[in-house]
């Protein structure tokens, strides 16, 4: 057996591990799902390879600030009328605004999100086709995000090679099934007739608890271009800095339930926000409090603060939380209503602890993870309280509470619709309410009817009025 020298033999080496690398390295990049589509190497091309990984479907919003002409709380000419979940219930949103001598030339028509789906797939329809004529303002609702969502899948699924051809096929046995029995339902339907090769292939295809022919997904199906242009640009949460007001569908935290509600450090209401400081030469940049309207005053150290309850606390720039929160359960947050305290309790607790920025707060004064002060004297920020407009919770009922009222009060389940009117003949409140006035709650149990005058936001009273869905 012959003999080599060692530096032939490293020779020999080196261009033996090469030639390995080669070889794994063009077939890893061949076969992995994450390598580049049209990767281009010395004049190559690769065609795109197939993927397991789904694109997003979501196309969030993330905000959309309201002027103070886009929510007339001063004009007695003018009224802001604010709905709880409609959910495809056109007959008693007529209603509701047939009562309140709706005008949309003057008015101004904002939605809390949940607009279609649960109710008939018509009344869905005929709600699309009313906010969109009348570009109503609101929020996405997590419905409504489902049917954006299966909307961007079938145009995914359709551009695919085959995709067009296979979703077609199967939803005319899905039709044709319906029409052999009227109470077939979905999920036995679909796991008795995925089983063909080509079938599973495509239903890898679909995110994981996505159910097919589903209310969002037909309402998806029949979307114009108007209807998914309006609901595309649906916000996840609005924030009227002229009246410190947020609009959200599910709700919004005070506090990042992980610390003590006065920890400086991670909670906004704990400290008195600081304007950005200006250059000493060259020209004055104004700050957002000011381009928004502001000077540095009160009022401006508010907007920085409102400002950042939404990009400081994590959960509240969540959509998974904006869209579905109902519960907080130790320093998590929870779409169940059964464990934990309801968010808008906290919001209430936090708010009352706001004494403004000219008093200074005991340091001692503690709070756990739930906000339950563990000390005797009442802990109190340096801050002024916000009020927050929801819907979603549905199981409450009508839910007001000072500095939060929501507004889904159950109308799919044949309850009621519910609408709060801000502003017109009646907007000032004859008297001043304090920062920390604690008036009643209004709840489903407390105003069986729906109806009637709340405190709103510093000195402003608002009318709570309803229509019956049955």
């Amino acid at each position: 057996m012959p003999t080599y020298p060692p530096r032939q033999i490293a020779a020999y080496g080196t261009v033996f591990f090469f030639l390995i690398f080669v070889f794994f390295y063009g077939l890893a990049d061949t076969l992995s799902p994450l390598s580049s589509a049209g990767r281009m190497s010395k004049g190559m091309f690769k065609p795109p390879q197939e993927s397991t990984l789904f694109p997003d479907f979501s196309h969030y919003e993330p905000l959309n600030t309201l002027k103070s002409e886009e929510f007339p709380l001063d004009d007695p000419k003018r009224r802001v009328i604010i709905v709880g979940d409609i959910h495809g219930m056109m007959k008693p949103l007529r209603k509701l605004l047939d009562n309140l001598n709706y005008n949309p030339s003057d008015d101004v028509l904002i939605h809390a999100g949940d607009i279609v789906t649960k109710g008939t797939h018509k009344g869905s329809m005929a709600i699309l086709d009313f906010m969109t004529a009348n570009n109503v303002t609101g929020v996405r609702g997590n419905h409504d995000q489902k049917v954006i969502e299966w909307y961007s899948w079938l145009q995914w699924i359709r551009e695919k090679p085959g995709g067009r051809q296979w979703l077609e096929n199967l939803e005319k046995r899905w039709e044709k099934a319906c029409a052999d029995d009227k109470g077939v339902e979905v999920d036995s339907w679909l796991q008795t007739n995925s089983a063909s090769t080509e079938d599973k292939k495509w239903f890898r295809q679909i995110p994981k608890g996505w159910i097919l022919f589903s209310d969002h997904y037909n309402v998806a199906r029949e979307l114009t271009a108007d209807h998914l242009k309006y609901l595309s640009h649906l916000p996840l949460r609005i924030y009227v800095p002229s009246a410190h007001t947020f609009i959200v569908h599910a709700g919004l935290l005070p506090s990042n339930p992980a610390y003590p509600m006065d920890n400086t450090e991670n909670q906004p209401l704990a400290r008195v926000p600081a304007f950005p400081k200006r250059p000493a030469n060259g020209p004055v940049q104004k700050s957002d409090a000011e381009t928004s309207g502001n000077k540095e005053t009160i009022d401006g150290l508010r907007y920085l603060q409102e400002i950042s309850l939404l990009t400081e606390i994590p959960q509240n720039a969540d959509p998974w939380v904006l869209l579905n929160m109902r519960n907080v359960v130790g320093d998590t947050v929870s779409r169940d209503t059964d464990e934990g305290r309801p968010w808008s309790k906290i919001w209430k607790q936090n708010m009352l602890s706001c004494v403004g920025y000219q008093k200074t707060r005991d340091v001692n004064d503690t709070a756990d993870n739930n906000h339950v002060s563990t000390s005797k004297k009442k802990i109190e920020l340096p801050c002024y309280p916000s009020t927050t407009i929801y819907g979603h919770a549905a199981s409450r009922g009508l839910d007001v509470k000072r500095w939060s009222i929501g507004l889904d009060s159950g109308c799919v389940k044949g309850e009621r619709l519910t609408a709060l009117v801000l502003g017109g003949p009646a907007n000032k409140h004859k008297r001043r309410l304090k920062h920390g006035g604690d008036e009643d709650d209004i709840s489903a149990e407390s105003s069986k009817e729906g109806d009637g005058w709340i405190p709103y936001s510093d000195n402003r009273k608002g009318r709570i009025v309803s229509v019956s869905c049955k």
